[in-house]
């Protein structure tokens, strides 16, 4: 049963990169410049993602993924909780506070 399987996934893997080479002559023959101009774009891609530190820039991202959803809760506490001016800081709202007065 295991020959089979593997057999399978070699057959499959065959076939896949036979695709490929016949739908790659195709474009070569169809159009070369389309051709040249893809392989130029993907190493220029490939250039660029070596010279870039990709791990770097992920956890830069995650940071301020983390910072924007720390920011959207505390507005979202402020809001609720009842303050008035939720771009404000801290003592600008209790100064407000302060100054208002509540009829009785």
């Amino acid at each position: 049963m295991q020959f089979l399987v593997t057999s399978m996934q070699k057959t499959r893997r065959i076939i896949y990169v036979n695709l490929l080479a016949t739908v790659g002559l195709m474009m070569v023959l169809i159009s070369p410049m389309y051709v040249l101009v893809a392989s130029v774009s993907i190493l220029a891609f490939l250039a660029i993602a070596r010279q870039m530190n990709f791990y770097k820039i992920a956890m830069m991202v995650k940071n301020h993924a983390k910072t924007v959803s720390k920011l959207r809760f505390e507005i979202q506490a402020k809001l609720h909780t009842g303050f008035r001016d939720y771009s404000g800081s801290v003592e600008s709202e209790e100064s407000s506070h302060k100054s208002c007065g509540f009829v009785r």
